[in-house]
């Protein structure tokens, strides 16, 4: 029997009884369905907690800070910590899949703007690198090269002015930092004197980013040395200071950006190796994602409940067939049909119940998928918003190609392996009793 007669027969058998083949296909609809809408659950869910650690930060940068506590009241000569230098830098970005590192030394400095003032946390970067850790001016210009005391302003960082004499919540005007004069002092000022003040000024301001670099400043790291140091040297730093530690460390942190964020994990332990401490975004990521995985587990086993039960549907359908057939499964052995295509006409037919639950269980799931994002997410959050709260809402059900697929080719496979067992029961039947019980 050729393969064009064996599919003509098959689909003849099936449709021959389309009620029970109508409803045997539905169970494996079901299974599919329940499947796919599961599992797109989970993955929806760790889209939309990608999305939301990316609005916090690139997930393939890294933050290296000293292995240390800022004080210590008795220092460990034989411990060794590794320093935020420019030795270790070298080394950091010497390990393979290193795309680019910036050191930030960080200094908190007063600006005042007239009679409003704010505390600042200025951060000294090379202004060289701006670009490859996702900095953007949109508004001026980045400083001129030999400016004296230039900074970049964050994007709301320009809000945090406020009069100091004022009493209750004053809301001050909005300042123009790009056309007012601004003057730094250092962080803590003796009130019994009156400070001195280093001229400063902003030549940009970054675009919005929705993360920590909206409310920082920035200058060029060699200009904050030469600030912090004119600002003490003015003004006599207060005694009693708390003791440093045996470290003295140049730099506040390193900021690590990787070539792959499937890199970042390897990267970031190599750098712990070294005596640092290393963040990333991914972290969270790599905890989310094994819950994640645990949660989609649970939902597709919940899912292949009902599609085991469609594949005792389809065996049952497939044994009360060949009870219906025995004298035509007795023809087809006294007309030399080998067993192997009678065993194969039985697989088709199942393989093929699976198939069309399948497809018809792929398309369900759209359905299902499309009517969860439409309305399930106002239901459940009340017209969620995206991140920051103007963007498109998350979707609460993503069913990718790859899923659909595998999906497809699964129901096939299990309407193949339930059919299995009644096929070899159909080799096994002798052709002169088939004849003789019809």
């Amino acid at each position: 029997m050729n393969s064009a007669d064996l599919i003509a027969m098959g689909l003849r058998n099936l449709f021959r009884r389309k009620t029970r083949t109508v409803l045997t296909v539905l169970g494996v609809v079901i299974g599919t369905a329940s499947i796919i809408v599961m599992l797109s659950l989970g993955i929806a869910m760790n889209v939309n907690f990608e999305d939301q650690l990316k609005t916090m930060g690139s997930l393939n940068t890294i933050d290296v800070t000293s292995n240390q506590f800022a004080y210590e009241e008795k220092p460990n000569p034989t411990k060794v910590i590794a320093k935020l230098d420019d030795k270790n830098l070298a080394l950091i970005e010497k390990i393979p899949n290193v795309k680019v590192i910036m050191p930030i030394m960080a200094k908190s400095v007063q600006i005042a703007a007239g009679k409003y003032m704010m505390y600042a946390n200025v951060n000294g970067i090379d202004f060289t690198k701006l670009e490859d850790f996702n900095y953007t001016v949109e508004k001026g210009t980045l400083p001129e090269a030999g400016g004296h005391y230039q900074m970049i302003f964050g994007f709301s960082a320009g809000n945090n002015f406020y009069n100091p004499k004022s009493r209750g919540n004053v809301q001050p005007p909005v300042i123009d930092v790009l056309k007012t004069r601004l003057n730094a002092y250092p962080e803590s000022i003796d009130p019994n004197k009156k400070p001195k003040g280093v001229r400063v000024s902003v030549s940009g301001i970054l675009k919005q980013s929705n993360d920590e670099k909206d409310w920082s400043v920035y200058m060029d790291v060699k200009d904050l040395v030469k600030l912090t140091t004119e600002l003490k040297r003015q003004n006599k730093s207060q005694e009693g200071q708390p003791k440093q530690t045996i470290v003295q460390d140049k730099y506040t942190t390193f900021k690590v950006k990787v070539t792959d964020i499937n890199k970042v994990q390897e990267v970031q332990d190599q750098i712990k190796a070294m005596g640092f401490q290393a963040w990333s975004l991914s972290d969270i990521l790599v905890s989310m994602k094994k819950t994640s995985a645990g949660l989609r587990a649970i939902l597709g086993g919940i899912g292949a409940v009902s599609l085991f039960v469609a594949a005792l549907g389809i065996t049952n359908t497939m044994v009360m067939s060949i009870y219906e057939r025995t004298r035509e499964i007795g023809v087809m052995k006294v007309l030399g049909a080998e067993l192997n295509d009678i065993k194969r006409l039985f697989l088709f037919e199942a393989g093929m119940i699976g198939f069309f639950g399948g497809v018809f269980g792929i398309l369900i799931s759209y359905l299902i998928s499309f009517a969860l994002n439409s309305a399930g997410m106002d239901l459940l959050g009340g017209g969620m918003m995206g991140p920051g709260g103007d963007g498109p809402k998350p979707a609460m059900s993503l069913i990718p190609i790859w899923l659909s697929l595998a999906s497809l080719g699964f129901s096939t496979v299990v309407g193949l392996v339930s059919g299995y067992y009644p096929a070899l029961r159909a080799m096994k039947l002798s052709a002169l009793e088939a004849i003789r019980n019809e």
